[in-house]
């Protein structure tokens, strides 16, 4: 079907999963869930992949979920929250075979705002390498700085989890030596300015930007 946009029903859905956040509510609130959210999520996918197709054909966008659709079910294996749900709905469009370590495109849509992003989340332990190099890289690293402070500039935040640098040694390779507890961050030459903000490298290697707005 064609997009009509996000009804008050998919919002007051997930305000609602958030106050009964247990598998007897949602089962008996299915219908409603593959109706008024999953069912949009689809069409959304359509349309956004339609839109990108003529701007970069190497954008996927399937709508499906495990594909452009997260699964609203929450991992709880290792966390204290056992929660079954999302109380949100995560929506991915990537480039390349590997959604998982591809770059992409990211909405997550909350009652009360929306949020995009973009950027890479789970990096092979080969991209985290040519992603230090281009940070650390005289003409790539200037040119990332100047796109995160148009970013910011712009109202995005720049995030990431963090990964420190030690006191600015550098391997053969010229990249930075980083350990795995703290902020790594791209050391400037004297004769450039700083950026305004470090560049960091989450513990898998990836940066994103991301805009709160609220949902009208």
């Amino acid at each position: 079907m064609p997009f009509s946009g996000f009804s008050a029903d998919s919002l007051q859905f997930l305000g609602e999963l958030a106050d009964h956040n247990d598998r007897v509510w949602f089962a008996e609130n299915r219908e409603r869930y593959e109706r008024e959210l999953l069912g949009r999520e689809r069409d959304f996918v359509d349309a956004v992949g339609a839109s990108f197709a003529a701007l970069d054909q190497r954008v996927q966008a399937v709508p499906a979920v495990d594909r452009s659709i997260f699964r609203i079910n929450r991992d709880t294996r290792f966390s204290r929250d056992k929660s079954p749900y999302k109380t949100y709905a995560d929506l991915w469009f990537w480039v390349g075979d590997d959604r998982k370590s591809a770059p992409g495109y990211f909405l997550r849509l909350v009652p009360g705002s929306v949020m995009i992003g973009g950027g890479a989340h789970q990096m092979t332990p080969g991209q985290i390498a040519q992603f230090r190099l281009a940070v650390d890289d005289a003409m790539h690293g200037p040119w990332l700085e100047r796109v995160l402070e148009d970013l910011q500039a712009e109202g995005f935040e720049i995030d990431g989890r963090a990964r420190r640098c030690r006191g600015g040694s550098r391997r053969n390779t010229g990249a930075p030596s980083c350990s795995s507890t703290s902020t790594c961050t791209r050391s400037a030459p004297s004769h450039r300015r700083p950026p305004s903000s470090p560049v960091r490298s989450s513990s898998t290697g990836a940066w994103s930007g991301s805009h709160g707005s609220s949902h009208s």
